[in-house]
């Protein structure tokens, strides 16, 4: 029985001829009446080869023959993304964004395409639209509370991790992380607390009083955990030295 094109390219790829196969695919998409697998086949040749232009080509003409192929689309975005050609990603999703707003494949491939360049507070504004969108989706909420970390905003993003790690249904890998980072952002503020306490005698006075509350006046939110662990620091920092009473330097 003869070879499909696409089957004549399959073997020679397993003879380890990728440009052969390649070459079999490209003849093929030429003539313009080629399936869309046959550009997405083609497109992940040129990518193994880390021939970026070819395999971007490629996806560009199968969406000019097929504008509403949604799995075109998004390899031409992975494809710009993984050749370091961000902002022509960037511009891809925003392109898609215009024609069908709100659909969330695009709006993930954005997030992914700021998070590359670092740019967290566009990041964040695609996260945010995600968790509108699927407020109950714990890999959306997951990836928002790391960008809020990121972004040095730790209330919101303890808000998100008890979310997930007390009440989303998350699957057990989320839960595990959610929980991990609400200890280290927990750990990480209850040190500056520990700081301000033993430097500030104003401050130390109103944590003994109200550990929680002082330290909310100060900007620090704990979660749940991170509270009781506060409400039980007094008696401890009771038996610690005072610091010493500072006086005016006439010298």
């Amino acid at each position: 029985m003869k070879l499909t094109t696409l089957q004549q390219a399959e073997e020679y790829l397993r003879r380890g001829q990728l440009k052969r196969a390649a070459r079999v695919l490209k003849r093929a998409v030429q003539t313009g009446n080629a399936p869309l697998e046959y550009y997405l086949r083609l497109a992940e040749l040129y990518r193994i080869q880390e021939n970026w232009r070819e395999a971007i080509d490629a996806m560009r003409e199968a969406l000019a023959r097929q504008p509403q192929a949604v799995p075109a689309r998004e390899r031409l975005v992975e494809l710009l993304l993984e050749s370091g050609r961000t902002a022509e990603a960037v511009e891809e999703c925003r392109q898609w964004l215009r024609e069908t707003p709100n659909h969330p494949t695009p709006l993930e491939h954005l997030l992914d395409a700021y998070w590359q360049a670092m740019d967290y507070q566009n990041a964040l504004q695609a996260a945010n639209q995600l968790v509108m969108l699927h407020p109950k989706s714990p890999h959306y909420r997951m990836r928002r509370a790391r960008l809020l970390g990121n972004l040095g905003r730790h209330a919101e993003a303890i808000s998100d991790y008890e979310f997930l790690a007390f009440q989303a249904g998350a699957p057990v890998e989320i839960i595990i992380w959610a929980t991990i980072e609400l200890e280290r952002l927990d750990l990480m503020q209850i040190d500056r607390v520990i700081d301000l306490v033993m430097e500030d005698p104003l401050f130390r006075i109103k944590f003994l009083r109200d550990p929680v509350g002082a330290a909310r006046e100060r900007g620090y939110v704990f979660s749940r955990v991170g509270e009781r662990v506060l409400e039980g620091m007094p008696q401890n920092i009771r038996n610690l030295p005072k610091p010493p009473r500072r006086y005016v330097d006439y010298s």
